[in-house]
């Protein structure tokens, strides 16, 4: 990270959330969206003065210091309208040195408090995870609107919803209950996954991993794991199921900055440290009788991992657990998961109809991995042609860079 816009976004990916879960947990709920406008204009502020003026030498706390100011600024210029018109300042103008005495002493689990809060139960489970997105992980509306196979103008309307809910129910950040985590447990880990899975694979832009968002997500799984009231077995399966994937991000990406699939990868740099962890969060989750999606998801990731190679994986065993994940949690990508399992399973041709019979509707939320699916399929039965004109498809549907240059080089590989 050398330059300023640089280091700026780094900040922003890392620090956003734990700005807003601070900033929130002082100003209360109710000036959730003055919050995240305050912490967006010390993003905004950091890229123009360090450009100008240097990188400060602590930057993080620089940035705290200055969202702290513009919403302290914001509070007053709030109350002081609020009193020209006559209707009573709604919110007392805050002490800025109680506020910024309160920063530097914050610690624990304020960010894991925001996302509680963020799954209130008076919130739609839709708008739960959406606004957990935005204000804990910074994500942009494109970025939540892939994650949840919705559009950008639904998810907006969502956060807003939300928040106007959360202002109405004058909810605050408060001490886990056991009821709140009960109720809302479920839409947390959701959201942690769907951080993880973002920057496992991000769905825009050049940048085809994004580690912070990776290691936050673990983090706050961490986080959940260590909770008295969240030590749940999911939660376990879900930490395990984290480790599982993060212990390949340094394998997933060539030096070309393509996407390395599976098949390709070297399993001897994997982070097998990780591995044996993630093993003993998996004894951990195996504690009781329940059985989340998480659990089946970790076990197929094993499978993935156990096997010294590519070759030798258990196919057989991976098609039973995405069939039982199908029948309790269907999806497209597990439909597409399924399909592909099936034809190294059974053989292509099971392979080729299952994806065939994926509906067009569903197509769309799975390109262009369907496309690369059924290009695969067709390859492997020497069918080079079809093969190719897929591979064109997914080219042309592909959102961000390490997708197009994956899929422009097996079709440099084709056409030679």
């Amino acid at each position: 990270m050398n330059s300023p816009s640089q280091l700026v976004e780094h900040f922003f990916r890392h620090e956003y959330g734990r700005m807003v879960a601070v900033l929130t947990s002082r100003m209360g709920a109710a000036n959730l969206q003055l919050v995240e406008d305050a912490v967006q204009t010390a993003m905004s502020r950091a890229l123009s003065n360090w450009s100008r003026y240097g990188v400060p030498e602590n930057p993080s706390a620089w940035l705290y210091r200055c969202a702290t100011n513009a919403a302290i600024d914001a509070l007053r210029h709030q109350a002081k309208v609020a009193r020209q018109l006559g209707i009573g300042a709604t919110v007392a103008e805050p002490s800025c040195e109680d506020l910024h005495r309160s920063l530097d002493q914050q610690v624990g689990d304020e960010t894991l408090r925001l996302l509680f809060l963020c799954c209130h139960p008076s919130l739609a489970a839709e708008s739960r995870v959406a606004l957990a997105l935005r204000t804990v992980g910074g994500f942009s509306t494109t970025e939540i609107a892939s994650g949840l196979l919705s559009t950008p103008v639904s998810v907006e309307k969502r956060i807003t919803r939300a928040k106007e809910r959360l202002r109405d129910q004058t909810a605050e950040i408060t001490e886990l209950d056991g009821q709140a985590v009960a109720e809302r447990l479920e839409s947390v880990q959701a959201t942690v996954y769907l951080m993880f899975n973002e920057g496992f694979a991000s769905t825009e832009g050049n940048s085809p991993i994004r580690q912070d968002l990776c290691d936050e997500a673990v983090r706050l799984t961490r986080m959940l794991a260590s909770h008295p009231l969240c030590a749940q077995p999911s939660t376990a399966a879900l930490l395990a199921l984290l480790l599982l994937h993060s212990a390949r991000l340094g394998e997933r990406i060539d030096a070309r900055g393509a996407i390395i699939l599976l098949a390709d990868q070297d399993r001897t740099q994997w982070n097998w440290a990780k591995v044996r962890e993630a093993m003993n969060w998996m004894l951990q989750s195996a504690d009781g009788g329940q059985l989340s999606r998480y659990h089946i998801e970790a076990a197929i990731a094993w499978e993935h991992s156990r096997g010294q190679q590519f070759s030798s994986t258990d196919w057989k065993r991976i098609l039973e657990l995405y069939t039982m994940l199908q029948n309790r949690y269907p999806s497209p990508a597990v439909m597409l998961n399924l399909a592909i399992a099936a034809s190294y399973a059974i053989d292509i041709q099971e392979g080729l109809r299952r994806l065939l019979q994926i509906t067009d509707q569903h197509r769309k939320s799975l390109r262009p991995w369907w496309d690369c699916a059924m290009a695969d399929s067709l390859l492997r039965n020497q069918h080079t042609t079809a093969a190719i004109s897929h591979l064109r498809d997914a080219l042309a549907l592909a959102t961000n860079s390490a997708q197009r240059a994956m899929i422009q080089s097996r079709l440099d590989r084709l056409q030679a």
